[in-house]
């Protein structure tokens, strides 16, 4: 968990409710560079959403530049 990330969050983030519980769930996870890896189902379940739901604000963050989502190659 990064302190500082999840304070960037609170201090500069203008998102409420499961967009902002997801915010925080991905800054619980992320280093202090701000990288992040937890798979959706981990964020959905953190965030108390569904999965679907997640994935959706999840691709609306990234829109709005909240985050920037990159691909993780499987085996």
């Amino acid at each position: 968990m990064s302190i500082k990330i999840m304070t960037r969050v609170w201090d500069h983030s203008k998102q409420e409710g499961t967009k902002l519980l997801l915010l925080l769930a991905l800054a619980d996870f992320a280093r202090d560079d701000g990288t992040a890896w937890p798979s959706v189902d981990t964020l959905a379940k953190k965030a108390r959403c569904k999965r679907r739901n997640a994935q959706y604000i999840l691709r609306e963050l990234a829109e709005i530049g909240e985050i920037q989502i990159a691909s993780r190659e499987g085996p």
